[in-house]
């Protein structure tokens, strides 16, 4: 089966739509939290920008496929008992359970390889500011907007499938990263940051 393929059958599996948005969203927001802990902190050094990112990045993708792989597997596992029994048949090895298998192998990496993904797309900018094409300040900026762009479009997204106003989902999600920026700027005027 071809990559397009798999990813068409990914995206007609509602479970998978909900951990890609769900995966995307959490390593959006959690680069965007570091960013703008750095930013507010005044750190200018892209190395100590990225180190972090990168943590938290590897972090989110090896949860994402331990966590997608153990839920995947424990509910084919009763997917297929339940399916025997109405059967009367062991499926050990069939087609149907070695399908079942691939797929959540398939799912789990999907979900660890999209909050990687995100974070990666995000941190970007500081890659370039370490060869010093432009300043630590223009890294923040443009990783700001590639932070907003990307939760902008997963609410377009979330809007899509649920057949809703996508740019009204797109807001919605967007909100979520105005909120941490707030947070953040009422923190660093009460001087905790």
């Amino acid at each position: 089966m071809s990559f397009v393929n798999k990813f068409k059958l990914l995206y007609q599996h509602k479970i998978v739509r909900r951990y890609i948005v769900t995966n995307a969203f959490d390593g959006a927001l959690t680069i965007l939290g570091i960013l703008l802990a750095m930013f507010f902190a005044g750190i200018e050094d892209p190395r100590l920008i990225i180190l972090p990112g990168i943590g938290s990045a590897i972090a989110l993708g090896v949860s994402g496929v331990w966590g997608a792989y153990a839920a995947e597997t424990s509910e084919t596992a009763n997917k297929m008992k339940e399916l025997e029994r109405h059967l009367l048949v062991k499926l050990g090895k069939s087609n149907i359970s070695k399908k079942a298998s691939k797929m959540a192998y398939f799912i789990s990496f999907v979900n660890g390889t999209i909050p990687l993904m995100v974070s990666f797309l995000i941190l970007s900018p500081f890659f370039i500011v370490i060869f010093n094409v432009f300043s630590v300040d223009v890294g923040y900026l443009l990783a700001l907007i590639i932070a907003s762009v990307i939760l902008f479009l997963l609410g377009v997204f979330t809007g899509f499938t649920a057949k809703e106003n996508m740019i009204k989902n797109g807001f919605k999600m967007l909100l979520a990263g105005v909120v941490i920026g707030a947070i953040f700027f009422i923190l660093a005027r009460l001087g905790l940051l």
